[in-house]
């Protein structure tokens, strides 16, 4: 009988600590979409390998907010809605200030390639496929984590 008690006593043990194990390792990092909320504060603007702007963080910062919208202050003031395609790791913003090329055109849509690591996030501009041909666009935008999502709007 103590011999059956034993046994059962270590199946559980077993179980448990199996399932202890199986929470670890679900264990997954957030999803980009939720990791790119909050205000980001450029750092650097690279062409290659060399640094283009002499003062690039005067002022130059992008707000991402949970329902889908951004808020772009650039060189110009510039805002719209937001979508991640987290699989290709590419970042769309659709301008809702900006036109598209044609008078008519819907709004702008950007695409980016978008790397995401702590609180650092590079952005580099996707070339179009009627650029191919010329001079790709090599700008890489670093920017650094300023402040997590608010409930105010900016």
């Amino acid at each position: 009988m103590l011999v059956k008690k034993c046994m059962y006593a270590l199946v559980l043990g077993i179980l448990f600590s199996t399932a202890l194990l199986a929470q670890d390792a679900k264990k997954v990092p957030p999803k980009t979409i939720e990791a790119i909320r909050g205000s980001w504060k450029i750092a650097k603007i690279m062409s290659g390998t060399q640094e283009v702007a002499k003062n690039p963080t005067s002022g130059q910062w992008i707000a991402f907010r949970s329902d889908g919208t951004y808020v772009n202050h650039g060189t110009a003031l510039d805002s719209g809605s937001y979508r991640l395609n987290e699989n290709q790791s590419s970042l769309y913003l659709e301008s809702h200030v900006n036109p598209g090329k044609g008078k008519d055109s819907p709004k702008l849509i950007t695409e980016y390639k978008i790397t995401l690591q702590d609180d650092n996030m590079i952005l580099q501009r996707k070339n179009e496929k009627s650029t191919q041909g010329k001079h790709a666009d090599n700008m890489k935008y670093y920017y650094v984590r300023i402040g997590e999502e608010t409930s105010s709007v900016n």
